[in-house]
């Protein structure tokens, strides 16, 4: 089984993905997580440092570092999802008196490469926030590509219908040029893209069902989750729920649930335009200058079930 690097913004779904990396149930397998590492996204650097902090502790998790990241993109402005995650990133739950995870000293990059050469060959990165720390640690080691086992990232519109702007995904629109270049650079990137992700939507029902268990991160979660329904009546109201993160975490933790996938080369627009963000997918596969990405569209939806329940 890898070892996992989670590279995370929590964040509210972000949340409920490191819970399913951190605590194994009957039916989800349980892989070593080498590391946490944070990078500016739905929040500031800060705050998702501290989210995963408190989060970690308030699991009962106190063994797994957390390293900080980047601060913001590899060039452009900083954008941020306060105004869905809040202020916070956490929705403003209020935070149980649980000691906080350390903060482990080390960039998140230096960390991403560090796992990655004790673990040769059976890393694999989750990537649920902007890509800027994995395109900063390619830089810093170029064999990168080859000492990891895959990265699953959670990001992209394939077909350019974009949550950031009118044909831009949040995490790649946030960092496009980091985006682009872990594209352009390794050769086993699994794809978990907006489209993908709004193809599999949760019933009110289901959504409540992830967090009914006796663990402490099912507590947690359903806390946060009741919190963000109590501030916000429209949210709780929803007809469906889409859990991006968890999606690509699933993907993750047990490859097997992809049903249907494609495979294609991906770029990513990082200029001042209307380009800045777009996700483009070589559907004809006229080019071959960077490698292929496993694009996921459909996942065996019971089995998902069970991966997403705490």
């Amino acid at each position: 089984m890898s070892v996992l690097v989670v590279d995370t913004d929590p964040g509210l779904d972000d949340a409920h993905a490191l819970a399913m990396a951190l605590t194994p149930t009957a039916a989800r397998p349980a892989p070593p997580v080498a590391a946490v590492c944070t990078v500016a996204g739905n929040v500031d650097v800060g705050r998702v440092t501290a989210n995963a902090r408190w989060l970690l502790g308030a699991y009962g998790v106190g063994d797994v570092p957390v390293h900080r990241g980047a601060s913001g993109p590899l060039a452009g402005p900083r954008v941020d999802a306060a105004e869905i995650h809040g202020a916070d990133g956490l929705g403003g739950v209020p935070r149980h008196r649980v000691p906080d995870v350390p903060e482990t000293a080390g960039a998140a990059a230096l960390a991403l490469i560090d796992a990655a050469r004790r673990h040769p060959g059976e890393t694999t990165v989750v990537a649920l926030g902007p890509l800027t720390n994995l395109a900063l640690a390619v830089r810093l080691e170029p064999r990168l590509p080859e000492l990891v086992d895959r990265v699953v990232v959670m990001g992209g519109a394939i077909d350019g219908r974009g949550n950031l702007t009118m044909n831009a995904e949040f995490n790649t629109g946030a960092d496009p040029a980091a985006a682009d270049l872990v594209f352009a650079e390794f050769s086993r990137v699994t794809l978990i893209s907006w489209e993908t992700t709004m193809a599999h939507p949760f019933t009110p029902g289901e959504f409540a069902g992830f967090f009914a268990g006796d663990a402490r991160p099912a507590r947690v979660l359903d806390e946060v989750v009741r919190h963000r329904f109590a501030a916000d009546p429209a949210y709780a109201n929803r007809p469906s729920f889409l859990r991006p993160d968890p999606l690509a975490m699933a993907v993750a933790l047990d490859p097997s649930i992809v049903t249907r996938a494609e495979t294609h080369r991906i770029y990513v627009g990082y200029g001042p335009g209307l380009d800045r963000g777009l996700t483009v997918v070589d559907w004809l596969d006229r080019y071959d200058d960077r490698p292929a990405v496993q694009i996921v569209l459909e996942v065996d939806r019971p089995r998902l079930l069970d991966l997403l329940r705490i």
